[in-house]
């Protein structure tokens, strides 16, 4: 038996091309967020295990360090 070969049979490696370049783009976008989740996680550990008397000597309020956390993320991924 032999298979003609159509019009959408000859856009097949197109359409896969186009899925794989998504794939890739996608999985770039998640390890994005990963490293953003990575620092973020990390700043707030560390700020948080600081002391009173220690971030108001640094002029951080303890309720600002998940805003200081987030901010911190997007800058060192975004470069």
């Amino acid at each position: 038996m032999t298979i003609a070969i159509s019009g959408n049979n000859a856009r097949f490696p197109a359409i896969l091309d186009y899925l794989r370049s998504r794939f890739r783009h996608y999985l770039f976008v998640a390890q994005q967020a990963n490293k953003r989740r990575s620092i973020y996680r990390a700043t707030v550990h560390e700020l948080n295990s600081l002391t009173n008397r220690n971030l108001a000597d640094l002029g951080i309020s303890r309720s600002h360090i998940r805003r200081l956390a987030l901010e911190a993320a997007q800058l060192k991924v975004a470069k």
